[in-house]
């Protein structure tokens, strides 16, 4: 009887309590709107991952995001605000469960006080209908921690670390699937199907199909149990948005 996926019977993190693992997260949006004058915005996060502790079935993380980077060809209204904004997501308590997903926040009580304090700073220098907007959809996100969790599995943050794609892998199961909603693409929804597969290394296929996007695709890089490195491409004719991550050491 088969039951591995072309040599990968199971897969998981393996998480060394005290360990410190450093990537590099980056989102890169082409907008093609203007054919004559295509705009290109990058946010790069560098991000510390440490595994702290072991409660029940979750293992406790850490996620400290040390320093945000944000390039682009045009000039960017309000640099430092959203700089600012990303901060309040700059350290993270979560449990996660066997699968790699994120599934509880320690910390949620301190993030959202040190966001109340924020908001009250950043009033002081920004007004406006869309400053008004993301402060309501920070105040959101951040009462509810469902929401926060969502939003933090999502590829633009940790989702391509803390996907929840780990387990026992059987051939006639696969390929994985599951539906997301991509927000850079307005919350469009994509059937993705994951395919794991065991060579020198571990390689998870990723493709996906969805009315809005005409190119899905990507492929999450592991070795030694741990992440080195992954990318998920979305496209259309008016958008191009990648999302990456990078093993640093």
């Amino acid at each position: 009887m088969i039951s591995i996926v072309r040599g990968l019977k199971e897969y998981y993190l393996k998480p060394q309590v005290g360990a410190q693992y450093n990537y590099r997260f980056e989102t890169i949006i082409d907008d093609f709107t203007n054919e004559k004058r295509p705009i290109q915005k990058s946010c790069i996060r560098d991000v510390m991952i440490m595994p702290i502790e072991k409660q029940d079935s979750l293992e406790i993380y850490q996620i400290f995001t040390s320093k945000i980077t944000i390039k682009s060809n045009v000039s960017i209204a309000d640099e430092y605000l959203i700089k600012q904004l990303g901060y309040v997501f700059d350290e993270i308590e979560a449990g996660v469960d066997f699968s790699g997903k994120i599934v509880k926040i320690y910390n949620l009580k301190a993030l959202q006080f040190r966001w109340n304090l924020k908001q009250e700073e950043l009033e002081q220098d920004y007004i406006g209908a869309s400053v008004y907007s993301y402060f309501k959809n920070i105040g959101r996100i951040l009462n509810n921690e469902s929401q926060l969790i969502d939003f933090l599995s999502d590829y633009k943050m940790f989702g391509l670390y803390f996907h929840g794609l780990f387990g026992n892998y059987l051939l006639w199961e696969m390929p994985i699937k599951r539906e997301l909603r991509i927000e850079d693409f307005e919350y469009t929804i994509v059937n993705e199907q994951i395919f794991p597969e065991k060579r020198d290394f571990v390689k998870y296929k990723i493709e996906g199909k969805s009315e809005a996007i005409d190119e899905y695709k990507g492929e999450l890089i592991y070795n030694e149990f741990q992440l080195q490195e992954a990318l998920i491409v979305c496209e259309n004719k008016m958008h191009s948005i990648k999302y990456g991550a990078l093993f640093l050491g």
